[in-house]
C-alpha cells in the first residue's frame, strides 16, 4: 500500500513524498527511523488522513449535528477519560482483561463478550453489549468504540493506532497503563485538597453548633448571674443572635457562592480567565502546572509511542491539559508544528511551557526517541507533584492549626472571662 506523508527531518526541513508498506505504523515507524516528525500520513486512493481525528459517530436519535472532537476535548480530565459514567478504576480492569485475551489469540467479539458477562459496572457492561454487537457486523474496535461515551477519543486514537499498526495487544496494554497514571494523579490532586478542607469545614461546623445552641445557654446563664459582661462576650452574644435569626441566609449566601464559582470556572469564557489566575497564585500555580506538564506529556508520549502522528498526538494531549492556557500553549505548539517549526522551538515560543519540556522535546526530536523523552518529562512532574503534595500539606498544617486554635481561643476567652469576673466578684 502506497502511504503520502509530509514529514519534517532533524534539521527543521518539510519533505513531502510517498512511502511503501503494508501497514501505516509500519509507515510511520520507517519514516521514524529515518529521523523523520510526521505531520501527516494518508493511504493514496481516498484513506483517512492520520493526522485528522476521527470524530465520534453520532448516536442513532441524537439530536442536532455531530459532535465534535473540539468540544470533546474542552471535556475535563475525569470526564474525558471515564465519559463521566464508568470508573478509571473499572476502565483499566476491563482493558487489562482484553490485552490479556486479545494475546492469548481469541477474538474480539468473544473476549468482550465473556467480559461483559461477569461485569458489575451497569454502565460498562451496556457498552460493551453494544460493541459486540457492532464487532459481530464487522465494525473495527476503534469505530465500535468511539459510538460510547465510557471511551474518549484519546483511548478511541490509541486503540486505532494499534489497529492499523498491528499491535492491538499492546495498545490495550497501553489504555490500561494510561488510565493508571491518570488515575494516580487524580489522587494525588484529590489528597492534596483534602485535609485542608476538611479541616475547614470541621472549623465552620464547630462554629454553627456553637452559635446556634450554646451560645443562647451561656447567655441566659450569664444574665442570671447578673454580673458585666466584657467587650468581646457583647460582642460574640451579638454575633450568636445574628446569626440565629439570619442562618437562612446565610445558608444561601454560601450556596450562591459555590454556585457562582462553579459557573465562572466551567463557564468557556470565564474558565480562560480563571485558569490564567490559577497560574499566578502562589502555591497552587506549582500545583495546577506540574498537573497539567504530567497529564499532558504522558498523553502525547503513549499516543507518539503508538505511532499516532504528531499532529493528531498534540491535538488529543491539548486535551488533557486541564487548563485553558496551557491547552492554549499546546494549539500554538501545534500550529508550529504544522508550519515546520521543531517541537522545541514552538514549545518555547508558546512561552507556557517549561524549559525542562521544551530541552525534553527537542532532545527527543534529535535522538529520534520523541516518546521515552516525554514519559521522562511526565515521571519528573509526577515525583515533583508528590513532593509539591507533602509540602503543601506541610505548609498548611501550622496554618490550619493556628486558624482552628485562635478561634477556640477567642471562644474560650469570651465564655471564661464573665465566669472569672462572676467569681472574683463572689469573693
Amino acid at each position: 500500500m502506497n502511504f503520502k506523508y509530509r514529514a519534517r527531518a532533524s534539521d527543521g526541513t518539510i519533505s513531502e513524498g510517498s512511502i511503501e508498506s503494508d501497514t501505516q505504523k509500519t509507515a510511520l515507524d520507517m519514516l521514524r527511523n529515518r529521523g523523520m516528525i510526521v505531520i501527516s500520513l494518508n493511504a493514496q486512493g481516498g484513506g483517512r488522513s492520520a493526522s485528522t481525528p476521527q470524530a465520534p459517530a453520532k448516536k442513532p436519535g441524537a439530536k442536532g449535528g455531530s459532535v465534535s472532537l473540539k468540544s470533546l476535548l474542552a471535556l475535563d480530565i475525569g470526564s474525558l477519560l471515564t465519559g463521566g459514567k464508568v470508573p478509571n478504576k473499572v476502565l483499566m480492569v476491563f482493558f487489562r482483561q482484553l490485552a490479556t485475551m486479545e494475546n492469548a489469540g481469541l477474538s474480539l467479539a468473544t473476549s468482550i463478550d465473556v467480559i461483559a458477562g461477569g461485569e458489575k459496572n451497569i454502565a460498562l457492561k451496556k457498552s460493551l453489549l453494544a460493541i459486540k454487537g457492532r464487532l459481530d457486523r464487522g465494525m473495527p474496535l476503534s469505530q465500535a468504540m468511539s459510538q460510547e461515551k465510557a471511551f474518549s477519543p484519546l483511548i478511541v486514537s490509541l486503540i486505532e493506532a494499534g489497529e492499523e499498526g498491528g499491535l492491538l495487544g499492546s495498545s490495550l496494554d497501553q489504555a490500561a497503563v494510561l488510565l493508571e497514571k491518570q488515575e494516580a494523579l487524580r489522587s494525588k490532586i484529590k489528597s492534596a485538597m483534602f485535609y485542608p478542607a476538611f479541616i475547614m469545614l470541621f472549623a465552620v461546623a464547630i462554629l454553627i453548633f456553637f452559635f446556634l445552641f450554646l451560645v443562647p445557654k451561656f447567655e441566659e446563664t450569664f444574665a442570671s448571674l447578673n454580673i458585666e459582661l466584657p467587650q468581646i462576650t457583647l460582642v460574640m452574644f451579638g454575633v450568636g443572635k445574628w446569626f440565629a435569626s439570619n442562618w437562612h441566609f446565610v445558608a444561601l449566601g454560601v450556596v450562591l457562592i459555590i454556585a457562582g464559582l462553579y459557573a465562572v470556572s466551567t463557564n468557556k469564557h470565564t474558565k480562560v480567565v480563571v485558569d490564567r489566575v490559577k497560574l499566578k497564585i502562589p502555591v497552587m500555580k506549582d500545583l495546577v502546572m506540574k498537573a497539567s506538564m504530567a497529564r499532558s506529556s504522558r498523553t502525547l508520549s503513549a499516543l507518539t509511542a503508538a505511532g499516532v502522528p504528531i499532529v493528531r498526538a498534540l491535538q488529543m494531549a491539548e486535551g488533557t491539559a486541564g487548563n485553558s492556557a496551557v491547552q492554549d500553549g499546546y494549539a500554538a505548539l501545534r500550529q508550529g508544528v504544522i508550519r515546520g517549526i521543531s517541537l522545541g522551538d514552538s514549545a518555547r515560543q508558546a512561552g507556557i511551557f517549561p524549559v525542562l519540556v521544551s530541552q525534553m522535546m527537542r532532545i527527543g526530536e534529535e535522538t529520534g526517541h520523541l516518546d521515552n523523552m516525554l514519559e521522562r518529562v511526565a515521571t519528573w512532574y509526577d515525583q515533583e507533584l508528590d513532593e509539591q503534595v507533602k509540602a503543601t500539606i506541610s505548609l498548611l498544617e501550622p496554618m490550619l492549626i493556628v486558624f482552628v486554635g485562635g478561634i477556640i481561643a477567642i471562644i474560650a476567652t469570651s465564655i471564661f472571662a464573665p465566669v472569672t469576673s462572676a467569681i472574683v466578684q463572689l469573693s
